[in-house]
């Protein structure tokens, strides 16, 4: 009987760890096709508008072409963050034009990404890739594991950082660039943010899903000039 047990358990791991292949995999092809849709979809007007607004949040010249790690945040704020000038996200639109395309799988992940912001995350260990946080509000015990998806990271023990961290199928994946917060910065972020969050967690949602980009202008990819 222990043996049928053992057994059962070691399928049910492996049904797990293809049930997890497939998903990666699919959010794999979402993504790609949802930063080529912004590429080559999305209304041009738009994306210059919106790199003025991203340029005005932190302090920039909007003329000059954005440092890569910059161009990484901006391309992912105005794909999942940026609100056009009819009042929707591009990730919004992207979803309303291609859903009779998509795969079950895709627009289930599509619900999960549209829930995504940046927010703010004490790193408690690093492991190489293998990333232990805890949300900055929230109780010490809440531990989040993740790795990250496509970019590399270089977080530090103990420092703020703010990140997208989304579930995709059964594990947690940095998605995009992520910002570490300079130590000098610290405590006037919690002191802004906590306030926010003492107004319960759909103003703190909203506050970062519009006012998250602005952080940058704290972390260790801006340097001012």
């Amino acid at each position: 009987m222990e043996r049928r047990k053992t057994e059962f358990l070691v399928n049910l791991e492996k049904v797990k760890k293809n049930k997890q292949k497939v998903m990666y995999e699919t959010f794999s092809d979402l993504y790609d096709w949802m930063f080529t849709y912004v590429q080559s979809e999305a209304n041009l007007r738009e994306k210059v508008r919106a790199k003025h607004l991203f340029c005005h949040k932190l302090g920039l010249d909007n003329k000059k072409e954005l440092p890569p790690s910059l161009q990484l945040h901006f391309e992912h704020w105005l794909l999942f963050d940026y609100v056009t000038v009819v009042g929707s996200r591009l990730f919004d639109l992207f979803v309303r034009a291609k859903k009779d395309e998509m795969s079950k799988r895709m627009l289930e992940l599509s619900g999960i990404l549209m829930l995504m912001h940046l927010e703010p995350f004490r790193i408690r260990k690093v492991e190489g890739q293998e990333i232990s946080c805890t949300p900055l509000f929230k109780p010490e015990g809440k531990r989040i594991e993740a790795r990250p998806f496509l970019f590399k990271t270089e977080f530090e023990e103990g420092k703020i950082v703010f990140a997208r961290i989304s579930t995709i199928g059964f594990e947690k994946r940095i998605i995009g660039p992520s910002a570490l917060i300079l130590p000098m910065y610290e405590e006037q972020i919690i002191d802004k943010l906590n306030g926010i969050y003492n107004q319960g967690h759909q103003e703190f949602r909203r506050y970062l899903k519009e006012y998250g980009v602005d952080m940058l202008k704290y972390g260790n990819i801006y340097d001012g000039s």
